[in-house]
């Protein structure tokens, strides 16, 4: 009689721990599945960014190509500037070599007849 209550003992165990075992995989698969939606999520969120860095940098492109004609402007201005300085000072210098120019022929008109 022990031997049957010892094969029915461990009968009963032996479907505990199945039915333990069996708790046990749908945990686990339960939280594998969890783990894989996370997994999911995570990964269309990096593709989000990733592409809202492509564009940032289609961005920066533009921006720097626009920088570089603004600075390719701003050499060209101040050369122009430079060139306009450089006109004025030859204006100043050919009003004051006509105002010479007609002090000369005051002062030879005055001399002429002297002469």
């Amino acid at each position: 009689m022990e031997e049957k209550n010892v094969k029915k003992l461990l009968d009963k165990q032996t479907e505990e721990i199945k039915r333990q075992g069996k708790m046990l995989l749908e945990e686990f698969d339960h939280r594998i599945k969890i783990i894989a939606e996370v997994q999911i999520e995570q990964s269309q969120r990096f593709e989000d960014i990733d592409e809202k860095l492509a564009e940032h940098d289609k961005k920066s492109d533009i921006i720097n190509a626009k920088l570089d004609a603004i600075m390719e402007m701003t050499a060209t201005n101040a050369e122009n500037i430079e060139l306009i300085k450089s006109a004025l000072r030859r204006k100043v210098d050919i009003e004051e070599f006509d105002a010479l120019i007609k002090r000369v022929m005051v002062l030879e008109k005055k001399l002429l007849p002297f002469t």
